[in-house]
């Protein structure tokens, strides 16, 4: 699979779904991480995809300019068998474009997109009045409890990358989630070129896709359920 260049328009985005046994299926546009949403079914999902195109373009910034501004074709390129973990509402497989070699500029065009998604979480949650911040909802995680699931999950991405994780000298949320996101960006742009990433749970493509779908699904829940009225 040929990376996206950096400039010109795309025309059509291959897509890669991740089957579950119980039919929840994980659609993600190929080569643009955090692009990935979940419905039950192939096409559902497809079309969730697509239905937020314009907040992805939103999301990512200037990253998004190859996608210009009309509505370019998805095509179904890969399928992966899910399990658990993609019935209960994540994704849990690598694709063979994973895998694939990564060419010279792509490790930067990752960790962009890593900066565009931690960026897309942080406008979102300081949007959230700070009095409303350690709300507790009847259903699901308040905003505080929201990005310190953020942070969670983002230091067991970067343990798939980084052996053992460096501890941070403070235990202050904000010294925290930066020192872990300084780490994986680092982890990132050192990933290696030219070769395809061996048998193996997490190649780094992967940990990309998964933090950018994490950061960017719970950024636009906060936005959805804490908008300041």
């Amino acid at each position: 699979m040929a990376s996206i260049p950096s400039s010109g328009i795309v025309s059509a985005l291959p897509i890669g779904l991740e089957v579950g046994p119980k039919r929840r299926v994980f659609a993600q546009v190929i080569e643009w991480p955090g692009w990935c949403r979940s419905g039950r079914g192939e096409a559902a999902a497809i079309a969730a995809v697509e239905s937020v195109m314009d907040r992805y373009r939103a999301a990512v910034g200037d990253l998004a300019v190859p996608l210009g501004a009309g509505d370019p074709a998805f095509t179904i390129m890969e399928r992966v068998e899910g399990g658990t973990t993609t019935d209960f509402g994540a994704l849990d497989r690598v694709l063979a474009s994973d895998r694939r070699a990564l060419e010279p500029s792509e490790p930067e065009r990752l960790a962009a997109f890593l900066d565009a998604c931690w960026a897309a979480f942080d406008r979102a949650f300081a949007a959230v009045a700070v009095n409303d911040r350690e709300t507790r909802p009847p259903v699901g995680r308040g905003p505080d409890a929201m990005r310190d699931h953020v942070i969670d999950t983002g230091r067991l991405h970067l343990s798939w990358l980084v052996r053992p994780v460096p501890k941070p000298v403070s235990t202050e949320v904000a010294h925290v989630d930066a020192h872990q996101r300084r780490l994986l960006r680092t982890a990132v742009l050192g990933l290696p070129l030219g070769q395809p990433f061996a048998s193996g749970r997490h190649p780094g493509p992967y940990v990309v896709r998964r933090e950018c779908w994490h950061t960017l699904d719970h950024a636009w829940e906060l936005e959805d359920r804490f908008r300041p009225s």
